[in-house]
């Protein structure tokens, strides 16, 4: 069988704000590759045409057009890449080498429905978008559970978040993706409440929803509609929020 591995980056950045200090949120600044693996059963769309290509024809295209061509993978509601789109580079792409394969054209905006997601939870439970109306949503995007990001006390804005509105009555399903596997999570996640459900193996999800910035979060009304958005460091924008 033909196998072609393509590496994916994510860049990702953290900054101090002055209403949060630094000893919530710390700077953080890196970037991700992750690496995806292209076979004869994989699913290829050329974008320039719209249609689906057989690996095949895909591989010859790239060896007849060598440094022309960049691949990217498309997440569905799963936050798997379940298929991949073949894209012309653009003659700045070519003419410096440099792509930008992730950014924030794409992202869910405040306003319209969220786009479809089901998510397994370290508790074993299964979270579909839409099964979920009805109930806010708070998701939030990571990349691992470990300092300096994650911390007793960057976890605490949101527990108390949680815990404020469910004094008023308001119950908030809280999610947290993450690149951590299963046994990874049970290790990093205190016993504490940390605010918010892990969800393993699921940084799928952030490339699914073009976050760039880590933690960032969004909160999705009973309806499904995404009611506001924000990186760590601004939480208030969520937090101040009148939810009823």
């Amino acid at each position: 069988m033909n196998v072609r591995f393509i590496g994916f980056i994510l860049i990702f950045f953290c900054v101090e704000n002055s209403r949060v200090t630094s000893a919530q949120v710390l700077r953080s600044k890196g970037k991700m590759n992750q690496q995806f693996v292209m076979n004869d059963e994989t699913v290829i769309v050329n974008q320039a045409t719209g249609q689906r290509i057989s690996y095949h024809a895909y591989d010859e295209l790239l060896k007849k057009n060598p440094g022309r061509y960049r691949t990217q993978p498309v997440f569905d509601k799963f936050g798997k890449a379940s298929s991949f789109a073949l894209i012309p580079k653009t003659k700045s792409e070519v003419e410096t080498g440099i792509t930008l394969t992730l950014d924030e054209d794409g992202m869910p905006e405040i306003g319209k429905p969220i786009p479809p997601f089901v998510m397994n939870g370290l508790d074993g439970k299964t979270y579909d978008s839409e099964k979920l109306k009805g109930k806010y949503v708070l998701l939030g995007f990571w990349v691992k559970y470990e300092k300096p990001l994650y911390t007793f006390e960057s976890t605490k804005i949101i527990s108390d978040f949680i815990e404020e509105n469910r004094g008023k009555g308001i119950e908030i399903v809280s999610l947290g993706t993450t690149i951590n596997t299963d046994e990874e999570c049970r290790k990093a996640i205190p016993k504490r409440n940390c605010g918010f459900i892990p969800v393993p193996d699921s940084f799928g999800f952030n490339h699914r929803y073009k976050v760039t910035e880590t933690p960032f979060f969004i909160l999705v009304d009973k309806k499904g509609i995404v009611r506001a958005m924000a990186p760590h460091t601004e939480f208030d924008k969520i937090r101040e929020l009148s939810l009823r």
